[in-house]
């Protein structure tokens, strides 16, 4: 399922200067229209009854159905149901532990080659629902005998995407930085110390902060003791944007955009 993934705003040196402290703190909303997405293919297929996603990190493969199945080694879901609404059209929603956790309706063009995907995201633990929409271009054929849905996707842009899954709010003082989320998600860690909870994320994320520079913070993500995600954040000289760099360790993913203070 194509989503936003987290909202992704979330030492060597000592304190940051004054520049810094205020810079950071504050509400920063992304700017879509700055966006470079990965470049690293999604590749699904449905088959004979049967979606398979290649690109996941675990593949799985479970029956198109419309029903629930169980999918195994997913933090964010351990639930997938996929539906074949037509010879163009597919749903996909996610559960984790009985909780909704998404629901997308992909569409493929009647050329073939774009696919649009629209996302209502309620993973959050406040329950504030993010939605958006997307496209992605096709890169590879589908297999012979297969849905249209099938094949090689890149993903192309986001739009609509609703405020909730766009911002983000830091307060930075000495050395420690706190972070909350619109869908409810928060933390509170010290500039180079130890990895701390992330309050309200389903998948038990930790989070670690480190100083690169005067004007550049790096977020560390792990689960159970292992790395998951790192994103870079740097200030601009005038303190109104923050250029992002987000690097998902598990899909082997890398994205980059553009933030503006609020």
């Amino acid at each position: 399922m194509k989503r936003l993934t987290a909202i992704l705003l979330v030492s060597a040196l000592a304190a940051a200067p004054a520049f810094a402290q205020a810079g950071f703190s504050g509400t920063w909303k992304a700017d879509l229209h700055s966006a470079h997405l990965s470049q690293k293919p999604d590749v699904f297929m449905i088959k004979s009854g049967v979606y398979t996603c290649s690109s996941c990190a675990p593949g799985y493969s479970i029956k198109a159905d419309g029903a629930f199945h169980h999918v195994a080694g997913h933090p964010y879901y351990d639930e997938e149901a996929v539906k074949v609404v037509d010879a163009h059209t597919v749903t996909i929603s996610d559960r984790l532990k009985g909780k909704a956790m998404g629901h997308a309706t992909d569409t493929v063009s009647a050329d073939g080659r774009t696919l649009t995907f629209t996302f209502t995201d309620t993973s959050g633990a406040n329950g504030k629902a993010v939605t958006g929409r997307g496209t992605e271009r096709r890169v590879g054929p589908a297999p012979a005998g297969s849905h249209a849905f099938s094949g090689s996707w890149r993903a192309d842009k986001y739009d609509n995407v609703s405020d909730a899954g766009l911002t983000i709010s830091f307060r930075l003082a000495g050395d420690m930085l706190q972070m909350n989320a619109p869908t409810g998600e928060s933390y509170q860690a010290r500039i180079g110390g130890p990895a701390v909870p992330i309050h309200g994320n389903p998948a038990a994320t930790m989070m670690a902060v480190r100083r690169l520079g005067p004007a550049t913070l790096q977020e560390i993500e792990t689960r159970g003791g292992k790395q998951v995600g790192v994103t870079t954040m740097t200030l601009s000289p005038n303190g109104r944007t923050m250029h992002v760099v987000n690097e998902d360790k598990v899909q082997g993913t890398r994205m980059s955009y553009t933030s503006m203070k609020q």
